[in-house]
């Protein structure tokens, strides 16, 4: 699934200037399985990048093979001058990263939030339109898309309002 849906989107991503970090999407799984990790990044000539990151785990029996999203990760906004050592924007705190315009997150230790143009955390009982935990990495991807080519900011795209 992941393939098509990349393949479909990347013409649209990798425009004049535009890197995949890494030289293209990080996919590991086991035969369509759980568990299972994908990592995708773009940085393009303007200086511009998003990431994304999913996990799943094994949820076991009696469905062997079905997983549950374990973690995700979906940035978007200016990048860090200096890579990592996976070819990806620096994003450490020492390293003083820029703050994404929206950065979507499902950490181990903390609840279903965003960033909006800040590190500060925006918790679901602060959002309308928008489920937090659902976010789908294809709809990030393709808002992102649309974001870039019309200039409609991000989160009307995806149709979340902050309280």
């Amino acid at each position: 699934m992941f393939a098509e849906r990349y393949n479909l989107l990347k013409g649209d991503f990798l425009v004049s200037g535009a890197v995949e970090c890494k030289g293209g999407p990080s996919v590991r799984s086991t035969l369509g399985k759980a568990p299972w990790r994908v990592e995708w990044g773009v940085i393009f000539g303007d200086g511009y990048y998003f990431r994304v990151k999913e996990s799943f785990r094994v949820m076991g029996y009696p469905h062997p093979g079905a997983g549950e999203r374990a973690h995700f990760s979906f940035h978007y906004g200016k990048a860090h001058p200096e890579l990592d050592v996976d070819g990806y924007p620096r994003k450490r705190i020492a390293d003083n990263p820029p703050v994404p315009e929206l950065r979507i997150d499902l950490d181990r230790n903390r609840k279903p939030h965003l960033h909006v143009g800040s590190k500060a955390h925006i918790y679901q009982h602060r959002i309308d339109g928008y489920t937090i935990e659902d976010a789908e990495m294809f709809r990030f991807l393709e808002a992102v898309r649309d974001h870039r080519k019309s200039k409609t900011p991000l989160l009307d795209l995806l149709g979340i309002r902050i309280k």
